[in-house]
């Protein structure tokens, strides 16, 4: 499907999805003007009995109605009003009190939901997650990611009021070179979509459709810029997916598919202290792919990979601890590539971090630089195990050299941002 067609379908859908909103069954009409009629009623019979009393003319001053009420609420309204009613008797048994009824409801008349959020003080994500009604427009501000954690790939995309998503897919493999690319390669997608069919599964979880996905370049084709080989991609994490699910913020963790949980963080539930989501999760079912959430905040190029790098170190310890507890030569030298990989995956992040953000002197100056390192790299790691040639250390003695020095280029490469 081409862009010109997918506009032409989401403006049909958005007019369609707009006239549905609109609608009332017919029996919610025969109970809302019941309603109606009972409530004018009562009116009337109050008005007659202040009347006979002889407080007519004041009582007709409180009373005073500018509009008929049948006039007065829209269809919309009305279905509020009954849902209310319906609700009034269970608030009452509960011992509830109106007010609480009214925060359960949503927002007060003429309140918008972040003035909700000033006046309870909790976190947005917190007061639009549950009570009122859930909509896309819920999700505005919010970005979300897929990414195992290590590595240089990452998904990342954000979903607007109706529906409609914008997202950015890379992954950076310096190492990968050839002719005419010394620079690396850089597998990379921009690509626009829609999510439609948001319908309530439960109080905290949703399920919606995947209508349409757009992308800028195709799939598959490859170009060389500034000496990268630029190979263009899907949007890993969503396609391929049909249905999605959005889990609100307040969702026990434990509830959710194993196949979720292992992509944020969550998969070990005996080493997780956290028993909700504090964010947005979405799951595509069909490719059991998980993104976690924030709430948007731009950060400067040398604070993201600062957070990369910090990554990178808590998976060094873990990796070194493994190291030291290894019983066999051969654990050790898995351990060791486990360990130069882990630096290897945080160069390359940084590294497709710079190409991104870098002017065009810069990035020569640092394509050049980078060549000679790799070259004095393998140099350094070749005559660090050039005394074990042929022995069982040998493959662990070279990975720790590599990783050694790949991790101080890394921390080089950080000042390029500074």
């Amino acid at each position: 499907m081409d862009k010109g067609s997918s506009r032409f379908l989401g403006q049909q859908t958005l007019m369609q999805s707009g006239l549905q909103n609109r609608k009332i069954n017919e029996n919610e009409k025969g109970n809302l003007k019941m309603k109606r009629r009972m409530v004018l009623a009562a009116v009337i019979l109050t008005l007659t009995c202040v009347t006979a009393c002889g407080k007519g003319e004041e009582s007709k001053q409180e009373f005073s109605i500018s509009e008929p009420i049948t006039e007065g609420i829209s269809s919309e309204a009305g279905a509020q009003e009954d849902s209310k009613a319906g609700d009034s008797t269970g608030n009452a048994s509960a011992g509830n009190t109106s007010k609480e009824g009214e925060a359960k409801g949503g927002p007060e008349d003429g309140q918008k939901p972040d003035d909700r959020q000033e006046e309870t003080g909790e976190p947005r994500a917190k007061a639009d997650g549950a009570g009122a009604e859930f909509g896309f427009e819920n999700l505005s501000g919010w970005a979300f990611y897929f990414s195992s954690g290590a590595g240089g790939w990452y998904t990342e995309l954000s979903i607007n009021g109706d529906g409609t998503f914008r997202g950015h897919y890379q992954d950076a493999d310096m190492g990968d070179t050839g002719d005419g690319y010394p620079g690396g390669t850089l597998y990379y997608s921009d690509f626009t979509g829609k999510f439609e069919d948001l319908e309530k599964v439960d109080e905290l979880t949703y399920k919606m459709r995947l209508a349409d996905i757009d992308f800028e370049n195709q799939p598959g084709q490859e170009e060389i810029i500034n000496e990268t080989l630029y190979i263009y991609s899907t949007a890993y994490g969503i396609d391929g997916g049909e249905e999605f699910y959005l889990y609100l913020p307040g969702t026990r963790i434990e509830g959710l598919p194993e196949e979720y949980r292992q992509w944020v963080g969550y998969y070990n539930m005996e080493a997780v202290s956290a028993t909700e989501l504090s964010f947005y999760g979405l799951y595509n079912v069909k490719e059991q792919n998980g993104f976690s959430s924030n709430l948007y905040e731009e950060k400067s190029l040398s604070e993201r990979i600062a957070a990369e790098i910090s990554y990178g170190e808590e998976q060094d310890e873990i990796l070194q601890a493994k190291l030291q507890e290894a019983g066999t030569q051969t654990d050790m030298n898995l351990a060791g590539a486990e360990i130069l990989k882990n630096w290897d995956d945080t160069l390359n992040a940084v590294w497709g971090m710079l190409m991104a953000e870098l002017d065009e002197a810069d990035k020569e100056a640092l394509r050049k630089e980078e060549r000679e390192w790799i070259a004095d790299k393998d140099t350094q790691a070749a005559e660090a195990g050039s005394g074990s040639e042929g022995g069982s250390i040998h493959s662990l003695t070279v990975a720790l050299k590599a990783a050694e020095l790949t991790k101080e280029r890394v921390y080089e490469l950080a000042e390029y941002a500074e």
